[in-house]
């Protein structure tokens, strides 16, 4: 995305994970990813290799695809009941929500619904000019991926 591409986002607009943003930023994606797994999973996440493949099935669509071992065990997470609450912060909770979509753009409203969160207040958190953790504005014509 250009960087003099700017939107004025309202509770309509779509956001996404942009993992192109990860790739430029100083943070680490993998080392986020394991903070939003229990420490059960982080301890046996150690005894593999995280590069190694599976084949997933999503289990709504069928749709088979190939995830790491780590996406794995975030796709595990995601099922939790526990896996987005209010004892975790916002950002973090609008990352996990749109995890949990497959990374598909949810706006503010659709994340207050699986957040908990007001959408005002995602909206003036994630709307503004700084990206956090590669959430940004969707737009037609880039793609959001998993």
């Amino acid at each position: 995305m250009p960087v003099n591409y700017l939107i004025k986002p309202s509770v309509e607009t779509k956001f996404y994970i942009d993992f192109d943003w990860w790739e430029q930023s100083r943070d680490d994606l993998q080392v986020y990813l394991l903070t939003h797994l229990t420490a059960e999973q982080q301890q046996a996440l150690q005894q593999r290799d995280l590069r190694e493949v599976f084949d997933y099935v999503h289990p709504e669509t069928g749709e088979v695809f190939q995830v790491d071992a780590l996406g794995l065990a975030i796709r595990e997470s995601s099922k939790r009941q526990d896996f987005i609450t209010g004892r975790i912060g916002l950002i973090d909770s609008v990352f996990r929500a749109l995890l949990v979509n497959d990374n598909h753009p949810l706006n503010a409203l659709e994340l207050a619904k699986a957040t908990g969160r007001d959408a005002s207040t995602i909206l003036k958190t994630i709307g503004g000019v700084r990206i956090y953790r590669g959430i940004r504005p969707f737009r037609s014509g880039v793609a959001a991926e998993s």
